[in-house]
């Protein structure tokens, strides 16, 4: 994939952003855009009890590279970079949407068993809608992981529905430069250029998203949308 868009936007968004905190500025007036959410995990797949490892095609299960003579952090790499081809070439959205969990997996592991349980209790508040405790979950993940994509990512995610638009781009921002393959960040900085009317880098970031993960079904949609509105309106 190209990562221009993503670059382009690291450094808009790092600076541009930064400076209107500095300046206190007020938030844009959101726009009345439809936001549907993604279903994410909120822990790995325990292959013990999870039916998910059972779902997978079996000559994927016997087929799996290996990885015994890497580092653990080649080995990360290594298995983010054979699922997201998986992830491309899946035939329909049943198979991506397992192979989008074995992805999470990886992600939602930080690495730290306590960052871990931080990061769950932050999204188990986030969904009950309390956004406080969630706030406060979060918060403490991304002070003591800061290079933690999946901290970020959802953290952009509270506070674009918190409509702190500008943090939430910068936040999204950071997942990106953690994880440039993190589509569910694409999908939150679409979202929020949407409601800033900036159709056109919300379809960029639709159209990383894609690029990534074909067949999630959210962006998909978003993406028809905007691509017949502006190829519309340039008529």
């Amino acid at each position: 994939m190209s990562y221009r868009f993503i670059i382009a936007t690291s450094c808009i968004v790092l600076f541009g952003a930064s400076a209107a905190f500095a300046q206190d500025l007020p938030a844009p007036t959101p726009l009345p855009v439809p936001v549907p959410e993604i279903e994410i995990p909120t822990t790995p797949p325990n292959p013990q009890t999870d039916d998910t490892t059972d779902a997978l095609d079996n000559k994927n299960i016997v087929d799996q590279p290996d990885y015994s003579q890497l580092s653990a952090a080649a080995e990360r790499q290594a298995r983010l970079d054979d699922m997201f081809d998986r992830l491309k070439a899946a035939p329909n959205a049943d198979d991506a949407n397992l192979i989008a969990e074995e992805i999470w997996a990886v992600w939602l592991d930080s690495g730290s068993a306590s960052v871990n349980l931080v990061l769950r209790r932050g999204s188990d508040a986030q969904k009950k809608g309390k956004s406080k405790l969630a706030r406060r979950m979060y918060d403490q993940v991304i002070t003591l992981e800061p290079n933690y994509a999946e901290g970020w990512a959802r953290s952009a995610r509270l506070a674009l529905e918190e409509k702190n638009y500008s943090r939430s781009l910068v936040e999204a921002t950071r997942a990106l430069v953690e994880e440039p393959r993190h589509f569910y960040a694409l999908w939150t900085m679409g979202n929020v250029f949407e409601q800033l009317g900036r159709q056109e880098d919300a379809l960029e970031a639709y159209r990383e998203a894609n690029s990534l993960y074909p067949e999630l079904k959210a962006v998909k949609e978003r993406l028809e949308i905007l691509e017949a509105e502006i190829e519309g309106s340039a008529l």
